[in-house]
């Protein structure tokens, strides 16, 4: 990815980004997680976040940060980015996890350096993915909504947490000549999940639209949650 113009953000002193203090809160779902990959990844935060700022305000203060990381994601070798929501009402129940998870990707995909704005684009298709400066990216959430018993369950935390893990950071992990994780190791991964009760709806796991797989319904069973089509605006 070519090096990005940044989007303004507050100007206040922060840690290093990979010692933000969103990381250390996180760390319980990293290390509690039981994708194979997880506690190995290199990831970076974003600030802390501000109660006396506005959610937007916060958010673009991390637009800087999060270019940043794109731009040496590659060449670092760095697997993600966190995105602390640091109140229990960003994700207390799954609509108001829909509405912040939407507003946050609203609000990059405003912002996208690239302009190419994939928020505008049609969301539930097969080729679409969330993107941020050109790079293809995965979203996961995490909130205190889920229960134990979730693949997505924070563990205790009253944060909500969206990852963003740049598409290129899975190529790592792959043999040459592999394109996708084979299914053997897919497998073990599910099998992992399944093994702690956290097992994967595979209504949404096998699904093609990537959008579904973003905020994860709360039941086994329950319908996709489509959180594109409710309020961009934080609860």
């Amino acid at each position: 990815m070519t090096s990005m113009t940044r989007p303004t953000g507050a100007a206040t002193s922060q840690p290093p980004p990979d010692r933000a203090p969103c990381l250390e809160r996180f760390a319980p779902i990293r290390n509690g997680t039981h994708c194979i990959y997880a506690p190995s990844s290199r990831l970076w935060g974003g600030p802390a976040y501000d109660p006396a700022l506005t959610a937007e305000e916060n958010l673009a203060a991390t637009l800087p940060v999060l270019c940043d990381f794109l731009d040496r994601a590659r060449t670092d070798r760095l697997d993600g980015f966190v995105i602390e929501l640091a109140d229990r009402r960003f994700g207390a129940d799954v609509p108001s996890l829909a509405r912040s998870t939407h507003a946050v990707l609203r609000h990059l995909s405003d912002h996208d350096p690239a302009g190419e704005h994939p928020l505008d684009a049609e969301i539930e298709t097969v080729s679409w993915c969330f993107s941020f400066g050109a790079e293809p990216i995965f979203v996961n959430t995490f909130a205190p909504c889920y229960p134990p018993a979730h693949s997505r369950y924070a563990f205790g935390s009253q944060s909500t947490y969206i990852l963003l893990q740049p598409r290129h950071s899975f190529g790592r992990v792959l043999r040459p000549g592999e394109t996708v994780l084979p299914p053997a190791v897919r497998q073990r991964i599910r099998d992992a999940y399944a093994g702690h009760d956290r097992g994967y709806d595979p209504h949404i796991s096998s699904n093609p639209y990537e959008a579904w797989r973003i905020v994860r319904p709360l039941g086994a069973g329950d319908p996709e949650v489509r959180w594109w089509e409710t309020p961009a605006v934080f609860p």
